[in-house]
């Protein structure tokens, strides 16, 4: 059954099962992590956390996959350009590495927010100030894992449009994506007032990307 299903294949059902577990996860979440609102969002965090707790290992699973898409992706196109193929696998593996240690101190914010719900006083201001620092680490972590990701997306996108790997269009997307991907996360770490929306263009273009390997991508990386 799937003695005919390539290594490019197998890529494009990740990048869709990545993108698809993401947004699982967001819908069962329930609380944005705020830093600037740590109490509204210990509430939220509190009031769902079986919720939460299942949100955040949905996304641990999701991270995870981006790690075993980076080395397959390498090994499906390594071929057309060694050099591209691995500085995009070494920037996706820090992606997934780094957002996926940001996403494990969800479980801390899970336990504080229990706790400060049966809290009073002092005990329950120090509860949210460490609330506030891991929310804050983990925007930070979450953000730099971003960078790596468009950074290992646009070295990918180059190899596309110089390899002819896959069609010319879909890599000029990935180019463009990354490029606005990328400057609307710098803007939004300089100033994070700023909105990172730039970033929403790599959505459709990993969709596109996914569907087209998982559909036509039976000649890349035969197993």
């Amino acid at each position: 059954m799937f003695a005919n299903i390539s290594i490019g294949q197998v890529c494009g059902f990740l990048f869709l099962f990545i993108l698809l577990t993401s947004m699982l996860s967001q819908v069962l979440a329930g609380a944005v992590l705020d830093p600037q609102d740590v109490l509204g969002t210990m509430n939220k965090v509190a009031a769902n956390s079986k919720k939460f707790r299942i949100s955040v290992v949905i996304d641990l699973i999701s991270h995870v996959s981006i790690i075993a898409l980076a080395g397959l992706l390498f090994i499906a196109f390594s071929p057309y350009n060694r050099s591209l193929a691995l500085l995009g696998t070494l920037w996706r593996v820090a992606e997934g590495t780094i957002i996926a240690l940001s996403e494990a101190s969800n479980f801390v914010i899970i336990d504080v927010s229990q706790k400060s719900a049966s809290t009073t006083g002092a005990q329950a201001m120090a509860l949210e100030s460490m609330g506030r620092i891991v929310i804050s680490m983990g925007e930070w972590g979450y953000k730099i894992g971003l960078i790596f990701l468009v950074l290992g997306s646009l070295m990918y996108a180059i190899l596309f449009v110089t390899s002819g790997a896959v069609p010319l269009a879909i890599g000029w997307f990935g180019v463009i994506a990354s490029i606005l991907a990328v400057g609307g996360i710098l803007l939004n770490l300089i100033n994070p007032n700023l909105s990172m929306v730039s970033f929403l263009v790599m959505i459709p273009y990993e969709i596109v990307l996914g569907f087209w390997l998982l559909i036509w991508g039976g000649q890349i990386g035969q197993l």
